[in-house]
């Protein structure tokens, strides 16, 4: 989110005080000071219409910087009914930046997992592709650079899946998950190989997207007939990938063999949406992991006419009548 510091900036006192300095007149019995309650004598300070011995002001009217403790004169903020200095308010009150630590006095991002941050940072500084934190030695510790597109912070760089036994590992579980939700007819293996650049992904599926690809199957038969033989299955998805997001790419690949093996055609529009319910469960299933909930957020704001509406659209289906009665209607669309 990026907001706008306020800082507000009153004059001085001079506006609403005035020092007398030449009343220096003989004693008036009618001049009290309005703390203290004795007479003035000499010189003396007005302010808000009523007088005072000028330590009396000084000492308990004179504004005071919450901060220091010392008296204000000239410019000053006020926050939350507090009066500061301008220097005392802006090196000590202000929030701080948390990649360069300087105050925050213009536009700045709150991101979801707490920090705040100069927005020019967002636009000089790498973000991680997993957790969309932006990348410091402050916030993440550091991270690395996988290609010229992609860089993964140090906090999820321990999470990435890029070990074999760990992919089939993985496999196992995420198939398990959707034949749970009646998601059947999946071969109990699938080679997967791990791809570094979305480019490569890019021209094996020859789907090109913005923001580029994580994940793609390709699918092989051969016919005699009518009938389909030899079926083979690859899937390639991104190496580094953080394991909440690798199993939701999983997801979404195997139910690309689902529609394939079962033979399901569905309307181009909602190919890429129902296979993306495959990764909306496995987000869902993270329920307390805010990447998982800033993976969701952004599959609902997604305006791509696949991924995005269709996806909005098959996840309505599966609100209203549940994956069994989905999968039976899936023919029909």
């Amino acid at each position: 989110m990026v907001e706008k510091k306020s800082i507000l900036f009153y004059s001085a006192l001079l506006a609403f005080c005035f020092i007398n300095n030449f009343a220096l007149s003989a004693w008036n019995n009618n001049l009290k000071c309005k703390f203290c309650n004795d007479y003035i004598e000499g010189r003396y300070v007005t302010f808000k219409n009523n007088a005072y011995h000028e330590k009396c002001y000084k000492d308990h009217i004179q504004l005071r910087c919450f901060h220091c403790k010392n008296t204000i004169s000239g410019e000053y903020n006020i926050d939350n009914g507090k009066n500061y200095h301008r220097l005392c308010f802006r090196n000590f009150i202000l929030q701080k930046c948390d990649v360069c630590f300087k105050p925050i006095d213009d536009l700045y991002i709150e991101d979801q997992y707490g920090n705040t941050y100069h927005n020019y940072h967002r636009s000089t500084m790498p973000t991680c592709e997993s957790c969309n934190r932006i990348i410091s030695s402050s916030i993440t510790n550091g991270g690395i650079k996988i290609n010229k597109k992609r860089n993964i912070c140090n906090l999820c760089r321990k999470y990435t899946v890029n070990d074999k036994s760990k992919v089939n590992t993985i496999y196992v579980d995420v198939r398990d998950e959707l034949i749970s939700l009646g998601i059947g007819n999946i071969p109990e293996q699938i080679p997967i190989h791990l791809v570094e650049s979305k480019g490569k992904l890019q021209k094996l599926s020859k789907i090109f997207l913005p923001i580029g690809l994580q994940g793609y199957t390709k699918y092989e038969y051969q016919k005699i007939g009518k009938k389909k033989i030899n079926e083979n299955y690859t899937i390639y998805i991104l190496s580094h990938l953080h394991e909440i997001n690798f199993r939701a790419v999983l997801a979404h690949e195997l139910l690309h063999v689902y529609l394939y093996k079962n033979d399901i055609h569905l309307k181009k529009s909602l190919v890429e949406g129902f296979c993306n319910l495959g990764s909306e469960h496995i987000y869902k299933s993270y329920a307390e992991s805010k990447i998982a909930r800033f993976r969701l957020d952004a599959m609902a704001k997604d305006d791509d006419p696949d991924y995005g509406k269709g996806y909005r659209i098959m996840s309505l289906e599966l609100e209203t009548n549940g994956w069994r009665k989905l999968l039976k209607k899936l023919e029909k669309y």
